[in-house]
């Protein structure tokens, strides 16, 4: 239960933005183009640090990992600093990670948030369209939540380098705290190595 409510509380603490520049200013990207673009992606590999700012902390709290996707639905979050944990969903099974071990997990809680993480790494809108309005800006996408919760809003940065990518995640909750994750060098469509979902 400990691994749900953390992931449950990880995944609901972010936000995408999308910058994109013309010469006579910004402009609101195309949704068509934008879909049509993440929907060539078969495979992604990045580095990620995750900060968790709270008002009860002077300072926000930092981990680093990395995390591999496959289409249609493998894919691995997996800490590395300053604990070695994070989860797998691999042939319709979600697992715990924990240092070298791996557990099953039966909670079908663990598997949709698991899942919903997938619809944001991946901009996957279809599934994003159905919990959330999304707003094309200037600045990218920002999701704000069908349903009242402790989310206000997620914003969504891709990346520059690789625009099939995303660099940041910034989930802001009604309360005032926010998670932001920031990935390094975005991978796409490239042979993953053959541990990433064992």
């Amino acid at each position: 239960m400990k691994f749900a409510l953390g992931l449950f509380l990880f995944c609901f603490t972010v936000t995408p933005v999308f910058a994109q520049q013309k010469a006579a200013g910004p402009s609101v990207p195309d949704k068509e183009a934008v879909t049509a673009r993440f929907a060539t992606v078969n495979t992604i590999e990045s580095r990620f640090t995750q900060q968790k700012f709270m008002a009860l902390l002077e300072e926000p709290v930092t981990s680093e990992g990395v995390f591999y996707f496959e289409k249609p639905s493998r894919i691995r979050w997996q800490y590395t600093k300053p604990f070695q944990n994070g989860f797998l969903i691999a042939d319709g099974v979600t697992y715990r990670l924990e240092k070298d071990k791996k557990e099953e997990q039966k909670n079908p809680l663990a598997h949709n948030i698991a899942a919903q993480l997938l619809a944001w790494l991946t901009f996957d809108l279809e599934a994003l369209s159905k919990q959330y309005a999304v707003e094309f800006t200037a600045d990218g996408v920002v999701l704000t939540p069908l349903k009242k919760g402790f989310i206000n809003r997620i914003k969504v940065t891709f990346s520059a380098q690789n625009p099939q990518a995303l660099s940041k995640v910034e989930i802001l909750e009604n309360g005032g705290d926010k998670t932001v994750l920031r990935f390094t060098h975005p991978k796409t469509n490239h042979k993953l190595p053959a541990e990433a979902f064992q």
